[in-house]
This record gives structure tokens, C-alpha cells and sequence, in this order.
């Protein structure tokens, strides 16, 4: 009886290890592609993603953890920092 209990509680845990692994390997960061850009004082590039500010240059990074903690070039290869932070000074009228 031991090791009937032992069996069934072993393949439980491995479904729930199991689901999730595969909930962890599937998921995507926050939508980034739909953040709202803003300028803040004199050059701080911040974007909102989720509700939660993100810096996208230098200039906001003592305020807010950078954009790199859900965004890097695997996740999303086809958003390019480098124009968020153009837009970003645009608004900021640089």
C-alpha cells in the first residue's frame, strides 16, 4: 500500500513540476509592444508596460529598473531600443 501512495504522489508532483515547466518556457514578457512612451524632466525616457514604469535610457535609470528586466532581443526581436529612445527624446524635444 506504501508504495502505491508513494507511485501516485510521485506522478502528481511530476504533472505539477511538469506544468509548470511548461508554463515558465512559454511565456512571453509583458506586452511590450503595447507600452505607452513618455519623456520625463530633462531626458528621461520612460516606458509604461503593465502598469509598471520601465527606463529606456540612461538618463531614467536612477527612477526606474531598466527595460532589459522583460525585454531582450530574443523575447522581442523586432522592438529596437534604439528608436524607443529617439521617440523618447522627440517627446522630450531634443
Amino acid at each position: 500500500m506504501r508504495l502505491f501512495i508513494e507511485a501516485i504522489a510521485l506522478l502528481v508532483i511530476g504533472a505539477i513540476v511538469f506544468s509548470l515547466a511548461f508554463i515558465v518556457v512559454d511565456r512571453k514578457p509583458l506586452g511590450l509592444e503595447h507600452g505607452e512612451l513618455r519623456c520625463e524632466g530633462s531626458g528621461a525616457v520612460v516606458i509604461n508596460v503593465g502598469g509598471k514604469d520601465y527606463a529606456v535610457n540612461g538618463m531614467a535609470t536612477p527612477r526606474f529598473p531598466p527595460i532589459q528586466g522583460i525585454w531582450n532581443e530574443a523575447t522581442y526581436p523586432e522592438i529596437d531600443i534604439g528608436r524607443l529612445v529617439v521617440r523618447g527624446l522627440t517627446l522630450c524635444e531634443w
